[in-house]
């Protein structure tokens, strides 16, 4: 494996897990690495099989594979602790699980509320608008005038509609945003070294 080989797997094995900035980081150093080692006489191909596996080096960055690390003599403390603390840490684990659940149906709350806004106008327009000649054999103005709102809800239906999509992406971000958060902050392994 060449070096820019090496760049290249260890950059997509990165993506997704780290921020740009810090892939760049990382790439820069492993870069200057192979280069260092070039300068003092080793091959392109040796320098990058000095470094090792692109794939292991990603998952040490990005903390993957690694184990909390327990004393044994005190495993049965924890479990202890554990159970006799379940009713606090249970708890509040629950209440902030509750609070990211909170803050993302309100995040696709308001997008939901646009379509359904859209949709109800574009209903209301329509059924007004197909129902004003019926009206208009009872009263000309009352049928005109129906005729009016329903292109009027519909017109309003449609904007809506149009603004929930254009604004949907944000939402969408968002979400993804929160649950990358999530995923990095709660779910994935920390290194605790005693």
């Amino acid at each position: 494996m060449n070096r820019e080989e090496f760049i290249k797997a260890f950059s997509n094995y990165l993506a997704y897990e780290v921020r740009p900035n810090e892939i760049q980081r990382l790439i820069d150093y492993y870069d200057e690495m192979i280069l260092d080692l070039i300068e003092d006489g080793y091959s392109e191909k040796a320098a990058v099989a000095k470094l090792g596996d692109p794939k292991q080096l990603a998952d040490e960055a990005i903390g993957v594979g690694t184990e909390v690390k327990v004393p044994r003599r005190f495993t049965w403390l924890w479990i202890v602790l554990l159970i006799l603390g379940f009713p606090l840490w249970g708890s509040l684990a629950l209440a902030f699980f509750l609070i990211l659940l909170s803050i993302d149906i309100v995040i696709w709350c308001i997008p939901f509320t646009g379509a359904c806004l859209a949709g109800g106008t574009i209903i209301g327009g329509v059924i007004a608008a197909f129902t004003s000649p019926f009206v208009l054999f009872d009263s000309f103005f009352m049928g005109i005038s129906q005729l009016g709102i329903g292109m009027l809800l519909f017109g309003f239906g449609l904007l809506c509609m149009w603004v929930t999509y254009k604004f949907s992406a944000v939402f969408i971000t968002m979400h993804y945003n929160l649950m990358r958060i999530i995923r990095r902050n709660i779910f994935q392994r920390k290194v605790i070294s005693i």
